[in-house]
């Protein structure tokens, strides 16, 4: 349909993302075929490397909660952006002055229910996803913090998302805040373009502060749409 033509750049012919002009680094933390606590280390370690290029926006659809050996998982208490470190190293960065994404997790419809680590860090964004009729997932993982900061702060289309299937390049749909984060992060690329001035905070705020129910927030949609 016509929302996939838009997806096709007149000046190359191929498909594009949510920020046409943007330079990427791609890292890889996870290790499939198993959960452990090591994949949060992976992950500080690429938003140091991150850091280190000198990375504007990062934007991370990873969470955890849950492990293989439930000696390891953590409690709903835990996602108070302070104790895991993968939320300290999130929030690092951001005060370094990245602007950090973070898909809020798809546990909304399962028995852990809330938003997974390092999406409870402060100073961040956490994504979570509503469908095209702007309804809040029923997978996406819900809010607040467990000290009672408002999560997610967004939300974005995750549901019937149109994305790429890497293997054919064809066009197909899917669901997902892994898919609602990329977008938020591929806005805030050309918010900050347009607004090369302001910093990280700044771009950050106004995103919040733009939202649909920035004055009246809650544990499903956050700030809003």
């Amino acid at each position: 349909g016509t929302m996939c033509l838009g997806l096709i750049s007149a000046r190359t012919g191929h498909y594009v993302g949510a920020a046409t002009q943007a330079d990427y680094y791609l890292m890889r933390s996870e290790e499939d075929g198993k959960e452990s606590p090591k994949e949060m280390d992976n992950l500080v370690a690429a938003l140091e490397k991150a850091d280190s290029l000198g990375v504007n926006i990062a934007s991370i659809s990873l969470g955890y909660s849950v492990f293989d050996n439930e000696a390891w998982d953590f409690g709903y208490a835990d996602m108070n952006g302070q104790t895991t470190r993968c939320s300290q190293a999130a929030q690092i960065a951001a005060r370094k002055g990245m602007l950090v994404c973070v898909a809020a997790g798809n546990e909304g419809n399962k028995e852990w229910h809330y938003l997974t680590a390092p999406a409870d860090a402060d100073s961040i964004l956490c994504v979570g996803a509503v469908d095209r009729d702007s309804v809040v997932a029923s997978f996406s993982s819900r809010g607040p913090c467990s000290d009672g900061r408002v999560k997610p702060d967004v939300c974005a289309v995750g549901e019937g998302s149109c994305i790429i299937q890497p293997s054919d390049g064809s066009i197909q749909y899917g669901n997902g805040t892994s898919f609602a984060c990329p977008l938020i992060a591929g806005m805030a690329a050309c918010v900050w373009s347009a607004l090369p001035d302001l910093n990280a905070m700044e771009i950050r705020r106004r995103i919040i502060c733009s939202a649909d129910r920035y004055h009246n927030p809650d544990a499903d949609y956050g700030y809003g749409i």
